[in-house]
């Protein structure tokens, strides 16, 4: 019985690290890429920009995990999504993955603009392209239109270039 217990404790302990590895966080990057017909390696640079597929990462803007996605964010996108779940690997990139399709959508395929609003927030992108009455196109990249918000520049800049 006691070779039983500390054989299920082995096991459960095998599984934590696997779960909440960066390795496997990689691979599960990779998987929801192409589960959600996003471009992968965009997405795995992505991940790895905004937390180097650290699971248990926290920003100052209360983005949790390897997407480093809001709770608000995800309940908006996947809404089925309980907000603990965020903190398990798998679901926060699935979160993470969806609002990246979702916004990739609104701005009609454009990456760039698309990661734009994902790091600096969608109000911020739609004022900029108000302001400059830009009409989007799926081939440029407007990185340009962020030159005087570093960190979003640097984060375009990181991913597609």
């Amino acid at each position: 019985m006691k070779k039983v217990l500390i054989l299920i404790q082995f096991i459960i302990l095998v599984i934590l690290i696997m779960m909440f590895n960066p390795i496997s966080n990689r691979l599960i990057t990779i998987y929801q890429a192409k589960r959600l017909g996003l471009n992968s390696i965009y997405f795995y640079k992505q991940i790895k920009a905004e937390s180097s597929f650290r699971c248990f990462a926290y920003s100052h803007a209360k983005a949790i995990g390897p997407g480093q996605i809001t709770k608000d964010t995800a309940k908006y996108i996947v809404p089925e999504l309980k907000s603990w779940r965020l903190w398990l690997p798998w679901d926060n990139i699935y979160a993470s993955g969806r609002y990246t399709r979702y916004l990739l959508e609104k701005y009609e395929g454009n990456y760039s603009l698309a990661l734009a609003a994902y790091n600096w927030g969608e109000t911020n992108v739609d004022m900029k392209l108000k302001l400059y009455n830009i009409r989007v196109v799926k081939s440029i990249n407007y990185r340009f239109l962020f030159s005087n918000v570093y960190e979003t520049d640097a984060f375009i800049r990181n991913i597609i270039e």
